[in-house]
């Protein structure tokens, strides 16, 4: 058997070790121009999101103050209302309570009266019979 000379096997190897066998999927790797470009964008992104954050923590915040704010007032409005709520039952009781006199007193004056006009009618009766018997 003839061996091939030696120096085809070094010219051989020699190439196969001035370019590496390596994956392709390692061998595509981006550009510098292009990872800075991908940096910015994501730095951009990020930054974008966080006054994103930073506005709609401003605005609920806004929103809380302004709820806040309404629901005192609306506390202020409910405890007048409780209070003249109990000054209107104060004056339906005390209305009733004098309505309640009234009518005793009413009750009075129209016994009363039905008495002077029982007697008015006596005395008239009586008027008339002696004005009848002077006549005569």
């Amino acid at each position: 058997m003839i061996q091939p000379p030696i120096e085809q096997y070094m010219s051989f190897l020699s190439g196969c070790l001035d370019s590496p066998t390596i994956p392709d999927s390692k061998q595509k790797r981006k550009a510098p121009d292009d990872v800075n470009r991908d940096q910015e964008r994501k730095k951009e992104a990020d930054r974008a999101y966080r006054q994103r954050c930073k506005f709609k923590k401003i605005k609920n915040e806004e929103k809380l103050c302004a709820l806040t704010e309404e629901n005192n007032r609306l506390d202020r409005e409910n405890k007048h209302l409780k209070n003249e709520e109990v000054r209107l039952k104060e004056v339906v009781q005390t209305q009733n309570e004098n309505m309640k006199q009234l009518q005793g007193h009413f009750c009075q004056l129209k016994s009363q009266l039905d008495k002077q006009n029982i007697v008015v009618e006596v005395l008239s009766k009586q008027l008339v019979l002696k004005a009848f018997f002077f006549q005569w």
